[in-house]
């Protein structure tokens, strides 16, 4: 099967994974260049491809299945499109464009990469297919999720 981990701001913040078991996140992203890039043993996704979800601890959480791919340059996730991505991302569009700006600009730019309207994301929307653990074993902080 294949394997994802979604991103934290730490190596304890599981809020992401969360969100996917709680079933209100139901997309992630990335920057193409990265997804064109991914290292050996990793795949892209197609739709109707699965993925199963680990912890940052390396725990099998659970299972999600690619629904839709969407390729759009960050400037343009705007509008119906760009509601539609956030409210995937469990934010809304502000929330969505200042948190990916944080978490991709730093890494990006390491890489000789600037992030700008222009740079293309892949988004990959999904939809959880299995549970393997209880969310709750998670950590205290999804009680401010409940």
């Amino acid at each position: 099967m294949n394997k994802m981990t979604f991103w934290g701001r730490n190596d304890k913040d599981e809020r992401l994974l969360v969100e996917c078991m709680l079933g209100v996140k139901t997309a992630t992203c990335t920057p193409k260049v990265w997804y064109d890039a991914l290292p050996d043993g990793e795949v892209q996704g197609e739709v109707g491809t699965r993925f199963d979800v680990y912890t940052k601890k390396g725990i099998l959480a659970c299972a999600i299945e690619i629904t839709e791919i969407l390729e759009i340059p960050f400037g343009e996730i705007t509008g119906e499109i760009g509601e539609k991505i956030a409210s995937g991302e469990n934010s809304t569009l502000d929330e969505f464009i200042d948190d990916h700006i944080f978490s991709w600009k730093e890494d990006l730019l390491k890489e000789g990469v600037e992030l700008n309207k222009d740079t293309v994301i892949v988004v990959e929307f999904f939809k959880l297919v299995d549970s393997y653990i209880d969310f709750k074993q998670l950590g205290h902080k999804i009680q401010v999720l409940l």
